[in-house]
């Protein structure tokens, strides 16, 4: 007897650089059964977005190299495949304006880390997703 029904994972692309804190919040996401891609930089994401679309993306701010998270967020709102994909921001940024910026390019969730508890990321996360 074969199973034909299949449930596929809700996928999520996090962009990261900093190890320890993308290794702890790694483990938590990876706890809710999500498919997780993970770049540390811009210019890893938009390669992993040019290939696949996933169902929410969790970025931050402040990246090494050329792309930061503005320019990732501004990349997929220009973007028609990427423009409708539920997008969080988590980053030590946190001025009224960086917050604005980041809404206006697409992001309907902006956390502090500095604010947030791993508990509550990992909420809004799958609220994303959902």
């Amino acid at each position: 007897m074969t199973n034909t029904q299949t449930t596929t994972k809700k996928k999520l692309l996090w962009i990261e650089d900093d190890a320890l804190l993308g290794s702890i919040l790694g483990k938590e996401l990876a706890a809710t059964g999500m498919e997780l891609i993970h770049a540390q930089n811009g210019e890893e994401a938009m390669t992993l977005l040019r290939g696949t679309v996933p169902d929410a993306v969790m970025v931050d701010l402040v990246l090494p190299g050329k792309l930061d998270g503005f320019g990732i967020l501004t990349e997929m709102s220009s973007d028609p495949r990427l423009k409708d994909v539920p997008r969080i921001v988590l980053s030590n940024l946190s001025k009224p304006s960086d917050i604005a910026r980041a809404k206006e390019l697409g992001a309907q969730r902006f956390m502090v880390k500095a604010e947030s508890s791993l508990a509550s990321i990992v909420s809004e996360v799958k609220s994303l997703v959902s």
